[in-house]
């Protein structure tokens, strides 16, 4: 384990465009996060997996995200032992609350394997 004080959190998936965003809301919620698009052309493969090593926990967005980046990251958590978390999609503002359901539901039972978090609920006026 590693000595910094803060969780690391990896997020594999989502728009690359979207980086700034996912490192504010890393901030705002106290934890240091990396993310990674999940594309796995060229080094895409061993960044995602680098990543996933030096993290503390692992949320994986499977739409949009290739197939690849999603199986690529899902093995590399469950070689590392890490508590990670599948979530169809996800907005950087939702990560506190699929971080905070993933914990309610034990850290045993997420490093069990892939625990299938809830989509935010969507807001309508």
């Amino acid at each position: 384990m590693s000595n910094h004080s803060r969780v690391r959190v990896v997020v594999i998936g989502g728009l690359s465009r979207a980086g700034e965003l996912w490192s504010r809301a890393g901030d705002s919620i106290g934890v240091d996060l990396e993310h990674h698009d999940g594309r796995t052309r060229g080094r895409g493969a061993q960044e995602i997996t680098a990543a996933v090593r030096r993290a503390d926990v692992v949320v994986i967005i499977t739409d949009p995200n290739s197939h690849g980046g999603v199986a690529v990251a899902r093995r590399a958590a469950l070689a590392a032992g890490l508590p990670h978390v599948l979530v169809n999609r996800l907005r950087p503002n939702g990560l506190a609350a699929v971080l905070a359901d993933a914990a309610a539901l034990g850290r045993s039972a997420v490093n069990a394997g892939a625990v299938s978090a809830p989509a935010p609920a969507s807001r309508s006026s």
